[in-house]
C-alpha cells in the first residue's frame, strides 16, 4: 500500500474510532438504560447479526461498482442514519430498526478497514502492525469514550448527535472531494463476490470455521454483557464508565507495548496457547467481580482482565490476518464476518429466549461469565498454517 492511501486508512479509522467512542460504544448501557432487559439486548445483538450478514452481501456486490471512496461516504452515512434512528426510542419498532442499522454501521466500518488493513501486513510484522494499529484506535477511541460520556451524562444525547453529525459529514465532504481519492484495495480487484455455495462449502484444516462461531459470540460477550457490567459498576454513569475504560487501558499498557513489539519474533503456537489460557481465565475473574470487593482488589481484577483480553485479540488478529494472507486474502476476511455474524444471530437468539424465561435473569450476568471461560478453550483449535492436520 503506497503512503498516500495508508495515510487515509488511518483517518477513516481516526474519524470512525472517534465517532464509535462518542456513542456506539455506549449502545448496550444506553439500551439498558432506556430499560431493557438481557433477555432483549440479547435479541438486538441477533438483529444486529442479521444486519451484518445482510449488508456484507451488499458490499461484497457493490465495492467494485461504486467505487472505494463511495463505500467510504457509505459508511458514515449509515452511522448518521443509526444515530438519527435513536430519537424513535420510544416508538415499538425502534429495536428492530435499530438493531438492522447497527449492524450495516458495523460492516461497511470493519469490512472497508480490514480490506484497507489487509494491504499493509505480512507474517513478518502482522503482530507488531495490528498492534500499533490497536494502540491508534484504543487512544482515538478512548478520547471519544472521554467526550461521549461526558456529554451523555452533563447535556444529553442531542449534542452528542449533533457533534457525531457534524463530524460524519465532514468526513464525507473530506473522502469524497480529495484529490487522491482511496481506491480498491489490489487484492480485491480481481476477487468474485463470495457465493452461497462457497461459503457453505467452507472447510479447511486450520480450524477456522470453529473459531470463526465462537468469535462473534465472545466479541459481543466482551462489547455489550461485559460493559453493561462495567455500567452497573459505576452505578449507571456514562462519564464513570468512560473514565473507568480509560483508567484500564492506561494502567495495562505499558505490558502491552512490550508484547505487541515482541509477538513476531516469540514462538506463535506458545504465545497464542497462553493467549487463550489468559482469555479463558479472563472470563472465569469476570464472574467474580462485585461492587462490594476491595477497591484495590476489585481494580486488579479488571486489569487482568482487560490485559487477558487485549493479549487474546493481539494473538488471535495475527494467526488470523498470517492465515488470511496464506489462503484466500479477502475471501477469508469475508468467511470470517459471515460465520461470525450469522452465529451472532443464532446464539443471542437462543440466549434471549433462554433469559426471557428466566425468574431475575439480570441478576445472573456474572454466572454467563462461567461457561464463557470453558467455551473459550475451543480457540485453541485454530491453528496455524505449519500445524495443520487432515481433514478427516
Amino acid at each position: 500500500m503506497d503512503t498516500q492511501t495508508t495515510k487515509q486508512f488511518f483517518q477513516f479509522l481516526g474519524i470512525h474510532s472517534f465517532l464509535i467512542g462518542l456513542f456506539p460504544f455506549f449502545v448496550p448501557v444506553f439500551l439498558w438504560q432506556q430499560g431493557l432487559d438481557l433477555s432483549q439486548v440479547s435479541f438486538f445483538i441477533a438483529v444486529t447479526g442479521i444486519g451484518f450478514v445482510v449488508s456484507l452481501w451488499i458490499w461484497d456486490r457493490i465495492h467494485k461498482q461504486i467505487g472505494f471512496r463511495h463505500i467510504i461516504a457509505t459508511s458514515f452515512v449509515i452511522e448518521i442514519i443509526l444515530l438519527a434512528s435513536v430519537f424513535m426510542v420510544e416508538y415499538t419498532p425502534f429495536l428492530l430498526l435499530f438493531g438492522l442499522l447497527n449492524g450495516a454501521y458495523n460492516c461497511f466500518f470493519w469490512i472497508t478497514q480490514r480490506a484497507l488493513f489487509f494491504e499493509t501486513i505480512s507474517p513478518e510484522n502482522s503482530g507488531r502492525k495490528f498492534g500499533n494499529f490497536q494502540i491508534f484506535v484504543v487512544v482515538v477511541l478512548k478520547a471519544g469514550i472521554f467526550c461521549g460520556g461526558f456529554m451523555l451524562d452533563k447535556t444529553g444525547y442531542l449534542s452528542v448527535f449533533l457533534v457525531s453529525v457534524m463530524i460524519a459529514s465532514g468526513a464525507i465532504a473530506f473522502f469524497m472531494l480529495h484529490k487522491a481519492p482511496p481506491t480498491l484495495p489490489r487484492s480485491l480487484v480481481d476477487d468474485p463476490p463470495l457465493s452461497m455455495a462457497s461459503l457453505i462449502r467452507f472447510r479447511d484444516r486450520f480450524g477456522s470455521k470453529t473459531a470463526f462461531i465462537i468469535d462473534g459470540l465472545f466479541l459481543f460477550l466482551e462489547s455489550y454483557f461485559w460493559v453493561i457490567s462495567l455500567f452497573l459498576l459505576t452505578h449507571e454513569s456514562f462519564w464513570k464508565l468512560g473514565l473507568l475504560v480509560i483508567l484500564l487501558t492506561v494502567l495495562f499498557s505499558g505490558l502491552f507495548l512490550f508484547i505487541k513489539n515482541s509477538i513476531d519474533t516469540m514462538r506463535p503456537q506458545t504465545i497464542y496457547r497462553i493467549a487463550v489460557a489468559a482469555y479463558a481465565g479472563s472470563w472465569l475473574l469476570r464472574s467474580l467481580v462485585d461492587e462490594m470487593l476491595p477497591l484495590a482488589g476489585l481494580f486488579i481484577l479488571l486489569v487482568l482482565i482487560t490485559f487477558g483480553t487485549s493479549f487474546f485479540r493481539l494473538a488471535f488478529n495475527k494467526r488470523f490476518f498470517d492465515l488470511a494472507k496464506q489462503t484466500s486474502a479477502h475471501q477469508y476476511l469475508f468467511l470470517k464476518s459471515y460465520y461470525s455474524q450469522f452465529f451472532i444471530a443464532l446464539f443471542f437468539s437462543v440466549i434471549g429466549v433462554a433469559l426471557h424465561y428466566t425468574a431475575q435473569a439480570d441478576q445472573l450476568l456474572s454466572l454467563i461469565y462461567l461457561p464463557a471461560a470453558g467455551l473459550a478453550m475451543l480457540y485453541l483449535l485454530y491453528r496455524p498454517a505449519g500445524e495443520s492436520t487432515p481433514p478427516s
